[in-house]
């Protein structure tokens, strides 16, 4: 009866460079199972039978069992959300094919592996489907440990083939998959390491960004290891031509690369972080950055029955979901996405709102949003938060023009708008989606640094 599974990183398939630990843990196992892609993936299988060979001792008696790999579907003509429920689905079925695997396991039987390409904890879904086994188990009243031994993952031997550290003195890496890359890809990322690209995403980027570095290996660790280098407009076809062919010879392929700006490259022209900045206060409120420990005054001010009637969905926050957005606000800031503030009653230190500054227009141009909680409506808030933002923001952040808007019938919030300086401009037809379907007209508002300068002097 089963009693533990191991799940085992054995490094890119050689024996070489499966670490000590792992050698020890695969003495440990009685059953390995392996998934059977089939075709001509069947030599995977092999180069798994191939490291237990040379690493378990021979008194240690173990079988390999080969296991039917449900399948998969078509990844590249998903979108995000079919791609997602796809990869579920997957998950589960390949949890079906192993629990009646080792179901039928002899009594002495008690071990079973799971050999990993790479690290187990990097990007394989393993671990996923032991989680969800030994819930199956726990279930039925059977506990069943479980632990994860690392391998050597496929950038580390990236790196070390081409003798390069995966990152520069300083700077972030960023990891990602083929199917992500051109949508997310900055070079503020700074290195980026990408799996799982079947196509070669990185093909698009070459006109964008001609100069990026491009360090590929296929096979690595194996004798069929292949690897290229150089930038990446240059290199690109030389890639593609070799990836081709490598897997019209194997029948398969798997690779790895690195992206790197080079070190001499230019600064990226865009929005930069907005600065750092302390408290804003007029003596009756106060403004801060906001902090993660805000979360309770993004969650109720966003909640008001008033708040939700104006709000785009209607849904209100779990106290998990402004948890996140408060946590967010400092990476947004940094990124120079948004400035989030949380208005604060100077005579009492309680929340009273928040108040938002967005890059979302043409450069220079911050759209501004805000809520005050019920209980601290009508003492002006709205407004003295209105002025105290556009002074930091025309001041300090670099911007020339700030724009408040709300839905047609929200009087409210374009009297507060009003009060603080801003002009309205104009209404724009069913501009703002409603909860229920339908759209509203959008009243818009606008204070330049130029008009603010001469209203405050004045």
């Amino acid at each position: 009866m089963i009693e533990r599974v191991r799940i085992i990183g054995i490094g890119m398939g050689s024996p070489e460079q499966v670490t000590g630990e792992a050698a020890q843990a695969l003495s440990t196992v009685d059953v390995f199972l392996v998934a059977d892609k089939g075709g001509s993936r069947t030599d995977l299988v092999v180069a798994r039978q191939r490291v237990c060979d040379a690493l378990i001792p021979a008194d240690h008696a173990y079988r390999v069992v080969e296991v039917p790999d449900p399948r998969r579907g078509p990844d590249a003509e998903r979108d995000d959300t079919a791609y997602g429920r796809g990869v579920r689905d997957w998950h589960a079925a390949r949890v079906d094919a192993y629990a009646s695997v080792i179901d039928g396991l002899d009594d002495g039987e008690t071990t079973v592996g799971f050999l990993v390409w790479g690290d187990p904890a990097f990007y394989d879904s393993t671990i996923r489907v032991v989680d969800a086994l030994v819930e199956r188990w726990a279930a039925a009243g059977v506990t069943v440990e479980h632990d994860v031994i690392a391998g050597i993952s496929a950038p580390q031997l990236l790196a070390a083939r081409h003798r390069i550290p995966l990152n520069r003195i300083g700077a972030p890496i960023h990891v990602t998959t083929g199917r992500r890359l051109v949508d997310e890809y900055d070079p503020a990322l700074g290195d980026v390491v990408v799996m799982l690209d079947g196509g070669l995403a990185c093909a698009e980027l070459a006109d964008t960004f001609p100069d990026l570095e491009l360090f590929w290996g296929a096979y690595l660790g194996s004798p069929h290891e292949v690897l290229v280098r150089g930038r990446l407009a240059e290199v690109i076809d030389e890639v593609q031509r070799v990836r081709a062919e490598a897997r019209e010879r194997h029948g398969w392929v798997m690779d790895t690369y690195l992206l790197r700006q080079p070190a001499d490259a230019p600064g990226t022209p865009g929005p930069t972080g907005f600065p750092d900045t302390g408290e804003l206060t007029d003596g009756v409120l106060t403004l801060r950055p906001l902090a993660a420990h805000d979360w309770q005054v993004v969650r109720d001010e966003h909640n008001d029955e008033e708040s939700l009637r104006w709000d785009f969905f209607g849904e209100a926050y779990t106290d998990d979901v402004a948890r996140q957005k408060a946590a967010q606000a400092r990476r947004e800031w940094r990124s120079g996405r948004a400035a989030r503030f949380v208005m604060v009653d100077a005579a009492t230190g309680e929340g009273a709102g928040v108040i938002n500054v967005m890059r979302m227009g043409p450069p220079g141009v911050g759209l501004i949003g805000y809520g005050v909680l019920p209980a601290f409506r009508g003492r002006g808030f709205t407004t003295r938060a209105l002025r105290l933002v556009s002074g930091w923001a025309f001041e300090s952040a670099r911007i020339a023009r700030l724009e408040p808007g709300h839905k047609v019938d929200n009087i409210a919030s374009g009297k507060a708008a009003a009060k603080a300086g801003f002009r309205a401009e104009g209404r724009l037809a069913q501009r703002l989606p409603n909860a229920d379907g339908t759209r509203s007209d959008e009243v818009y508002y606008s204070l330049t640094r130029d008009r603010f300068v001469a209203e405050t002097l004045g």
